[in-house]
């Protein structure tokens, strides 16, 4: 048991310093605090090893307290209206409606799953098939695996608000793909239809983004609008199945961002596995988002200098080994290649 607790700490510690450092300072305060919590760690080690994280606690303690916005917790969340700086009260706060809810928050953590709600991340796929359009000339087919709600799937239905580093945006994403189908594929798919669905992707929202709680309402608008529709599958079992359904013989454009960090060393296999055999039927290219290590250990040509940058995200395609930008995990900064052979190394 106490390796368990080591482990979580080092979980914890690991979120607050290299996740909400310098983003969120009610969650690195609450990270740092929670190391010496010997009840909030036992209530961790309550749940499935595999529901022991940082991000799921913080997200299933927003979504109780979207339901109880007068807990004095409020105070601390401007996602919220509350406009408190952290303080010495803050984890005392926290420990408390922790407390009062043990019962909801424990069913939480054992039955949720973490969800990605960044829109942003469309900019990526955008990007990368801007450039594939260019090179194919065709209209094409667009499914995201690990959609969660089928955000990215409305990629050009937005407008970006990502800093770009160089270049120029509106050449990047030009010209504008003919989209003739959009599939999401999720373990746990978001209905954005359902109420309930929407709080919980709002939950994983940061404190401090109130701009980015406004962003997420809009794609979810967005997204609505389009009848987009995400079906549960698994990314090591059942992608080459569910694609193998998508209609028609235009090329196929499958998007991942972030998904490798949640698979095993043996799924990210079978998931690449399965786009191969879907490649021998029709056209199919891999367009990621996804950190240089595990892009690496996956067989992925990555740049030495960003082997181990992990801090960073890798945009590009496959099977055509092209790299197209770099850019931080939500993709609110964007380097675009300056050229075919480019190795980032002037990204600060």
């Amino acid at each position: 048991m106490d390796g368990e607790v080591e482990r979580l700490r080092a979980l914890f510690e690991l979120f607050g310093t290299t996740q909400a450092a310098g983003r969120s300072p009610v969650y690195e305060a609450l990270s740092a605090a929670i190391l010496d919590d010997a009840e909030l760690l036992g209530l961790m080690l309550g749940t499935p090893p595999v529901q022991r994280k940082p991000s799921l606690l913080f997200a299933c303690v927003n979504a109780l307290l979207a339901e109880h916005p007068d807990e004095p917790l409020a105070a601390y969340y401007p996602t919220h209206g509350g406009r408190r700086d952290v303080d010495g009260q803050l984890m005392p706060a926290f420990r408390a409606l922790c407390r009062t809810y043990r019962d909801p928050l424990v069913t939480l953590l054992r039955t949720r799953s973490t969800q990605t709600n960044e829109p942003r991340r469309a900019i990526a796929l955008h990007l990368a098939v801007s450039h594939l359009v260019r090179k194919w000339n065709s209209p094409v087919a667009v499914a995201e695996v690990g959609a969660s709600a089928g955000l990215n799937l409305s990629f050009d239905r937005y407008t970006f608000g990502t800093e770009l580093l160089d270049g120029d945006l509106e050449d990047l994403l030009s010209p504008t793909p003919q989209v003739t189908t959009r599939l999401g594929i999720d373990a746990h798919p978001v209905d954005l239809r359902e109420p309930v669905h929407r709080a919980w992707l709002e939950a994983f929202v940061w404190p401090e983004q109130v701009d980015d709680l406004a962003m997420l309402r809009t794609a979810t608008n967005v997204t609505l609008a389009g009848g987009i529709r995400v079906v549960a599958g698994d990314a090591a079992r059942d992608v080459e199945r569910l694609l193998s359904a998508v209609p028609g013989d235009e090329p196929l454009v499958v998007f991942t961002a972030s998904l490798l960090s949640y698979l095993t060393p043996d799924d990210r296999s079978a998931f690449l596995a399965q786009l191969d055999v879907l490649a021998r039927r029709r056209t199919v290219a891999w367009v990621f988002a996804e950190a240089p290590g595990l892009l690496a250990r996956a067989g992925i040509e990555v740049p030495p200098e960003l082997a181990g940058r992990n801090s960073s995200y890798l945009v590009g395609t496959q099977p055509d080994g092209e790299l197209l930008a770099l850019a931080d995990p939500y993709v609110r900064r964007l380097a675009p290649r300056r050229t075919p052979d480019d190795d980032f190394a002037w990204v600060p």
